[in-house]
């Protein structure tokens, strides 16, 4: 009989480690196997494509909004003076090209003229290919505390717009006139600058604008005192179209009233066409006068951004032969720059006659009657103006100027802005004014070849060869309108000037139509 085995604790362990390792080397084995024919078996793929939907934004109408008639603070009487009411009514001039033109006042309006002529008016075509649209207004003022001529281009309402011009100082009263011509209410928020940098004050920002509504502000509510503002209107909502309007009273006259549309964005090279300069003989007499210190042509510059800028200022002559200006400045950054447009310009000295009045006491005459292009390059971006005053020469028979006199000749005023860069074809209206003229630059390094066409029918196009870096001015009637095509990268200024009487505004081309905007899914 065989006797049974018996097994220490040790060889137990041996055998249980020993079961351990060989059940590891099988498992490990299969899993070599399976790894292996997984590796040669192609396995089914899966992939989902992103969720996106492509909307095309149903197409809009064209729209340009009209600032409407000159508006006041206060009744004539002074009283009511934080009320806004309307003077007298503009004239507008519209057109339109492949597109019905439809126009209506805009409904409401703090100055009390909604719904009237004296209101905004709201031009508007439906969308089509090529369809264009354009407007301007002007109107002769005449009231207590203003007199002058102004103009406006009816504008495309933006997010986004940047006015330089007005003035704060004694006698100087500046208004800011922002339309909501859309459905939708807009929340308006301001940024001013001036001579001192940035200005600060409650009730800057979120300014409401009602949908179909004119809203005025007092500039002197924010910055009172503010020789040289400069203004940037942001929107949210409803975009909107905003406009100054600088009044002047020297004394107890009333000696000018401007609106100023708006500027080109910032930029380091910005361009001022059409400046005109009329009766500048009795512009300087009038110079010396008690308060009449700014008819002097000046340049006004601000840097917005936070770096200093270097700025280059050259005043161009449109007529061959004439001497223009050119200088350097410096503009800290956040502020406001003003300075005479002659300065460090040599001065010719004529009389009334155009003869030599050297040594014989009269004002010095820097830049006679013409038209100028103003040209500033900088290496940060600015935003400019120019400002001219025409007085007709009521000491023409005298030598000297007295300041003390009472005698204030006819006087009036205009704010040039800036131009932005136009596409290959805009249409152009004329105010019923004065002597116009439509000017058109090139800052370009390549000649540029355009035509002007005017819509009345009938008529040869006007070839236009508008060189490199120079303006090409054409005289039209009042009222009318033209096509201007081929003028990418051109800028246009359309003028009016008349013995007592100046104003001007820039064209700008329609902006892009949204394209289809993909909407992806989170």
């Amino acid at each position: 009989m065989t006797e049974p085995t018996s097994t220490t604790p040790r060889t137990r362990r041996g055998l249980v480690i020993g079961a351990r390792i060989v059940t590891g080397a099988i498992a490990s084995g299969v899993a070599l196997v399976v790894v292996a024919a997984v590796g040669l078996i192609p396995l089914p793929t899966f992939s989902a494509e992103p969720r996106a939907a492509t909307i095309q934004p149903a197409a809009a109408d064209q729209v340009r909004v009209c600032p409407g008639a000159a508006v006041r603070l206060g009744d004539e009487t002074g009283g009511q003076a934080d009320s806004a009411f309307a003077i007298g009514a503009p004239t507008v001039i519209s057109a339109a090209v492949e597109g019905q033109l439809g126009a209506a006042p805009l409904p409401n309006s703090d100055a009390g003229s909604g719904g009237t002529s004296a209101a905004p008016q709201v031009l508007r075509v439906p969308p089509s290919e090529g369809a264009l649209l354009a407007g301007a207004q002007s109107q002769d003022v005449d009231a207590p505390d203003f007199h002058g001529l102004t103009s406006a281009v009816c504008a495309e309402p933006s997010g986004s717009i940047w006015l330089v011009g007005g003035a704060l100082a004694v006698g100087r009263t500046t208004l800011l006139m922002v339309a909501n011509p859309t459905d939708v209410d807009s929340q308006v928020s301001l940024e001013i600058w001036g001579e001192h940098g940035a200005v600060t004050a409650p009730g800057m920002a979120g300014i409401q604008v009602a949908a179909g509504t004119q809203v005025t502000l007092s500039l002197a509510g924010f910055a009172p005192g503010l020789v040289s503002p400069v203004v940037h209107v942001t929107a949210r909502g409803g975009r909107v179209v905003a406009d100054l309007q600088q009044s002047i009273v020297r004394g107890l006259d009333a000696v000018g009233v401007e609106t100023i549309g708006g500027s080109a964005d910032p930029s380091m090279a910005v361009v001022v066409p059409g400046v005109r300069i009329l009766d500048a003989v009795g512009t300087a007499r009038a110079s010396a006068l008690a308060d009449w210190q700014d008819v002097i042509a000046a340049v006004r510059i601000a840097t917005p951004g936070g770096v200093d800028a270097t700025v280059t200022v050259r005043v161009v002559p449109e007529t061959a032969g004439v001497l223009g200006a050119s200088f350097n400045i410096s503009v800290p950054a956040g502020t406001v720059v003003e300075l005479p447009l002659d300065s460090e310009a040599e001065a010719e000295t004529v009389d009334g006659s155009g003869g030599d009045t050297s040594g014989n006491g009269s004002e010095e005459l820097r830049f006679g009657d013409g038209r100028y292009t103003v040209f500033i390059d900088s290496d940060q971006p600015v935003v400019a103006g120019v400002r001219a005053t025409t007085a007709e020469d009521s000491a023409s028979n005298s030598d000297t100027v007295d300041s003390s006199s009472t005698v204030v000749p006819p006087s009036d005023f205009a704010w040039f802005s800036s131009t932005p860069a136009l596409g290959d074809t805009t249409l152009i209206t004329v105010p019923n004014a004065p002597e116009p003229v439509i000017s058109i630059v090139n800052p370009g390094s390549d000649d540029v070849q355009a035509e002007l066409t005017s819509r009345a029918g009938g008529s040869v196009p006007i070839q236009l060869l508008v060189p490199a870096g120079g303006t090409v001015s054409v005289v039209v009637p009042p009222g009318s309108s033209y096509l201007l095509t081929g003028g990418t990268g051109l800028g246009v200024a359309v003028t009016s000037a008349a013995p007592g009487q100046l104003a001007a505004f820039v064209v700008s081309s329609p902006r892009p139509v949204s394209g289809p905007i993909v909407i992806h899914a989170g």
